[in-house]
């Protein structure tokens, strides 16, 4: 005869500040509200750390079945906090065998590790058998369009706007952006959004770039809080009808989800083709040459960019 049941265990997260909400309140569901308002959500290291020790938590608890994503405030993600990055210290360089001022491998040694630990925010090149979907009011720019396309589903209010604008920044969309848009849109749309740095409608976003599922109706004067609760609304709804299906099929169902989109890609899948490009000299040296400094230094004055000749790199044949 078997003794009594042992209650169920409460579930405690790691300690976060408080520029990450950890909500547990619904069953078999992590909600992650990112909680920099005034600064649009843009992230930090310090953000990025304490959400890759939830995720690295919430991957080990058979008792959660999905991870939901929203932003707190008018924005889900504007990327990352370029004021923070510009004011950083500078870092040592190496050169190229053709003179050009490199990034210091140890330095881009640490940006690939970064993408193999999740990416940007610890979750633009993450790999989870759990369901991923982002719930998004009002604004996504850079790295939080990266999270985007690594989510499952895509729930964003009509009044949304989307942008891979790195270019304008003088840097890359590095944290795995590039190919699983191209995966997605194609070459030629995502050529579009990417080299032209514009933005797009929540419309053109579901319609033309095929990167939302399903577009709320939602005010342009409706307040923050307005338009977070009708996304929210719609993304718990999907989760419950994911939910209520068998979690060993739904994970199983993922796990072929993400072989289909990396086949012919090796073990790492697309972040093996994120990390190959970002170590390459000429992104090597992207990353301390005056373009980027420019970039920079422009958006914190608020001011139009001043750009110089880019430094030359051969492509050499492979036949």
């Amino acid at each position: 005869m078997s003794g009594p049941r042992t209650p169920a265990q409460p579930l405690v997260p790691p300690s976060v500040g408080a520029h990450l909400i950890v909500d547990l309140s619904r069953p078999h569901v992590l909600h992650l509200i990112l909680n920099r308002p005034k600064q649009l959500n843009a992230m930090t290291d310090a953000l990025e750390a304490d959400l890759c020790a939830v995720l690295e938590w919430y991957e080990g608890h058979a008792e959660l079945w999905l991870l939901l994503l929203s932003g707190a405030g008018r924005a889900f993600c504007a990327g990352q906090d370029l004021k923070a990055w510009a004011a950083q210290p500078a870092r040592p360089t190496q050169t190229s065998p053709q003179g050009h001022a490199l990034q210091h491998l140890d330095d881009t040694l640490d940006v690939a590790r970064r993408v193999r630990r999740g990416g940007f925010g610890a979750l633009s090149t993450r790999r989870s058998s759990k369901p991923v979907i982002a719930a998004v009011d009002a604004l996504a720019m850079g790295g939080g369009v990266e999270i985007l396309l690594n989510c499952d589903l895509v729930i964003a209010s009509s009044r949304s706007i989307f942008a891979l604008p790195e270019v304008k920044r003088g840097v890359i969309a590095a944290q795995g952006g590039i190919p699983r848009l191209a995966s997605i849109a194609g070459h030629h749309r995502t050529a579009e959004m990417l080299l032209l740095g514009n933005n797009i409608s929540a419309s053109e976003a579901h319609d033309t770039f095929g990167f939302v599922n399903r577009i709320v109706s939602v005010d342009a004067s409706a307040s923050a809080e307005e338009g977070n609760a009708a996304v929210l609304d719609v993304a718990f709804a999907l989760a419950a009808q994911i939910n209520a299906n068998s979690p060993d099929a739904v994970a199983c169902t993922k796990e072929a989800l993400l072989a289909a989109r990396d086949v012919g890609l090796g073990a790492d899948g697309v972040n093996h083709s994120v990390i190959e490009q970002y170590c390459n000299e000429r992104n090597r040296a992207l990353y301390v040459g005056e373009n980027i400094k420019e970039g920079l230094k422009a958006f914190a004055e608020k001011r139009p960019t001043q750009w110089k000749n880019p430094p030359v790199f051969r492509r050499e044949s492979k036949l």
